[in-house]
């Protein structure tokens, strides 16, 4: 983490009593927080490494989602470090992502990523991952496991009608140690290119 994250004095009983006054479960409201976070404000660097989030920004999020600063705080801060100790965990067992039922894997870091961040249709994209291995296989072009798992979220991601706001490449990058460069050349070699991107879009907008 590249600043410290300022802990909040606050009454433990006020996100009890925001839960009770608007039935919100902790769930939902971190679903909503990270939502707004991943589609709205890029956490990277420049060196694709993860930043906290600032104080103006956690207000903006706050603002928007209606749910007060300290959560927003308590939710944002602590998805962030859980993002770290996943990257941190993958790169020290390197031999996860070399198993050799890969489709498996792949499967199962998305259910773990999905805890994490659940900013994605998780059946959608395990759907979404088998016909990508699929396609892999004809083009005999086997990209590494985690750029596979951002193109994959990535894809489930676009396709979602439901959601405006799509996730920002670059938080999603982060998030899958997936380097600018892999990410695009996967994208372009199974067809995913801008152009093709913007004509999703446009037929969208038409309907």
């Amino acid at each position: 983490m590249t600043q410290t994250l300022k802990k909040q004095d606050v009454n433990i009983d006020s996100s009890s009593d925001y839960y009770a006054k608007y039935y919100r479960s902790p769930n939902e409201v971190r679903e909503t927080i990270l939502n707004y976070l991943f589609r709205n404000i890029s956490f990277s660097t420049r060196r694709d490494k993860i930043r906290a989030v600032t104080i103006n920004e956690n207000n903006q999020v706050s603002d928007i989602t209606g749910v007060p600063e300290f959560l927003v705080h308590k939710f944002i801060s602590r998805c962030l470090v859980d993002i770290v100790v996943f990257k941190n965990f993958l790169r020290e067992n390197p031999t996860v992502l070399n198993y050799k039922d890969k489709l498996l894997m792949i499967k199962i870091l998305l259910r773990k990523i999905y805890r994490l961040v659940p900013v994605f249709d998780l059946k959608r994209a395990v759907e979404n991952a088998r016909r990508l291995q699929e396609k892999l296989g004809r083009l005999f072009f086997w990209p590494q496991t985690m750029t596979q798992i951002a193109v994959v979220i990535f894809i489930t991601d676009l396709l979602d009608t439901q959601r405006n706001m799509k996730v920002i490449q670059s938080n999603l990058r982060v998030l899958c140690s997936c380097s600018a460069y892999a990410f695009h050349r996967t994208r372009n070699k199974i067809g995913l290119t801008s152009e093709y991107i913007k004509s999703l879009n446009i037929a969208n907008t038409s309907v």
